[in-house]
């Protein structure tokens, strides 16, 4: 059966769609097969490039549709003054994200049709994997990037299936999952071929993981004071928030404590050098220790800005460090030209954060060295640490009470065991309403709080492995194996005589 037109791209739309449905918290991974498969198919029955990038767009439009959904939950928050936006946006934002898939199927028909071996059954599998994952990189750049979920979140549910991502990142991770996931259009060899593959690929990653274990690092709190968006900036709740966090911060166990760690803009308010808030954050300081909390940080100047920050105070109420984070998201946290077109953005948002100069790591006395990332930074491969020495752990505080109950917070964490499994590090991440979680270096959740659970955590911080060679290297390892694979495919684009093939002129 051939499909044409409206037809094709209505079914390369449900088959994105369908594939979204195995990214987390779902995790239906028997649909990202068929929606592979559809992939291929449709790419298979395209006429030509053109019509092979529109069946792509559809289908990616479809995934990210679906993906990023929960998009619309950030717009219907109180009070929603801009509520009506949200679907279009999200659309909007879903058909722009499609052009990724619709280049890579688009550019992918081009090479098959100039090199005609490379749409073989199997070379046709590796040449559309390549494309997809340098199409992905892309999508994680282009325009300061999204890179949300990126393919391989699909096996977020099998940690040892996530180890991959220690050689190569997650794209390069996503370049296998294609084929695996794809593989059933082959025929069964391919089929069983791709079974094996993950069963090795489970196996290896499983050797390669040491026994979960807590070690001796410093004993740090996670505060989660599950505050509704909704009520987290009104004035007249400032006082009573502020000390809901002291006093979890000083349950228990508050004496033995190296760290508390508040979420992303934990304080409602902007925290400046002096401030008399900063005496009673300064409760929250164990002894001989530090609060490390997400902050709205300005100068004192209001012509300088505000960030949003990343403030390490001791006892003294005293900002000893801090980072602002440098990777803001578009139209959320800034609004583009703002300073030059400040009447239009102050109209159409409510206003805009400064960027960082840097990501950092920060050298603590009595803590190990640590990188902050703040948010929607976490969502970047090879970007989460600061420059100079390797840094001991991470530190992700967000809040993502945006999102309430929807996809997004479980997609969110996704990627942060991702980087671990990247950089070989622990995450000690901490959100405003979940999930906060100690994360070690393999990807493994070792203590969480789910959605909307109000609570502390209290554990040491988890020993770091080795640096692995994506934590050492970046993409550099991505781009040997996109190499390695392009070097594959100038072995099937030859003829059984050895002779380039091509489309013969007549």
């Amino acid at each position: 059966m051939t499909l044409r037109g409206w037809r094709a791209a209505g079914v390369a739309f449900l088959a994105g769609a369908l594939a979204a449905l195995a990214m987390p918290p779902l995790h239906w991974l028997p649909l990202a097969i068929v929606g592979a498969v559809a992939f291929v198919w449709l790419w298979d029955t395209a006429p030509g490039p053109k019509s092979a990038l529109l069946r792509g767009w559809a289908w990616g439009t479809g995934h990210f549709a679906v993906g990023s959904y929960w998009i619309v939950e950030a717009f219907f928050v109180p009070p929603a003054d801009y509520a009506l936006l949200g679907p279009p946006i999200v659309i909007g934002l879903a058909a722009l994200l499609g052009f990724f898939p619709g280049m890579a199927a688009g550019a992918a028909k081009w090479a098959a049709g100039r090199w005609p071996a490379l749409g073989g059954r199997y070379a046709r599998l590796l040449l559309l994997a390549v494309t997809w994952t340098v199409a992905e990189w892309l999508r994680g750049h282009v325009f300061t990037g999204y890179a949300w979920n990126p393919l391989a979140h699909v096996w977020a549910f099998a940690v040892p299936l996530l180890q991959g991502a220690a050689l190569f990142g997650v794209y390069g991770l996503g370049l296998f999952t294609f084929m695996i996931l794809a593989a059933p259009a082959a025929g069964w060899r391919a089929s069983l071929l791709a079974l094996a593959v993950v069963a090795g690929a489970g196996f290896a990653g499983q050797s390669v993981m040491a026994p979960a274990e807590t070690g001796d690092g410093p004993l740090v709190r996670i505060v989660q004071p599950n505050t509704p968006q909704a009520e987290k900036w009104r004035p007249e709740n400032r006082a009573r928030q502020v000390n809901k966090l002291v006093e979890m911060s000083r349950r228990d166990g508050f004496d033995r404590l190296a760290a508390v760690i508040w979420p992303e803009t934990a304080p409602p308010f902007i925290v400046e050098p002096g401030s008399p808030a900063l005496d009673v954050m300064a409760k929250a300081v164990p002894p001989e220790g530090y609060l490390l909390t997400g902050a709205a940080r300005g100068t004192g100047k209001r012509d300088e800005g505000v960030w949003n920050s990343l403030l390490v105070i001791d006892q003294a109420g005293t900002i000893v460090a801090s980072y602002d984070k440098v990777h803001l998201v578009p139209l959320g946290e800034y609004i583009p030209f703002h300073k030059q077109l400040a009447p239009v953005s102050g109209f159409i948002g409510r206003g805009s954060f400064e960027e960082g100069l840097s990501r950092v790591t920060l050298d603590l006395p009595r803590l190990p060295s640590v990188s902050p990332i703040i948010c929607y930074e976490v969502i970047f491969p090879a970007a989460v640490t600061g420059p100079g020495a390797r840094p001991r752990w991470l530190l992700n505080v967000t809040n993502d009470a945006w999102f309430g109950l929807s996809s997004g917070p479980y997609q969110h964490l996704a990627s942060a065991r991702l980087r671990s499994v990247e950089e070989g590090l622990p995450m000690i991440r901490a959100a405003n309403t979940g999930v906060s979680a100690v994360i070690d270096a393999y990807g493994r959740v070792l203590a969480a709080l789910d959605m909307e659970q109000e609570g502390i955590i209290d554990h040491r911080i988890p020993p770091a492995r080795e640096p692995t060679p994506y934590g050492r290297w970046g993409d550099g390892t991505l781009l040997v194996l996109l190499l390695l694979a392009a070097g594959a495919l100038g072995l099937f684009g030859r003829g059984p005589s050895g002779k380039k093939s091509g489309i013969s002129s007549r």
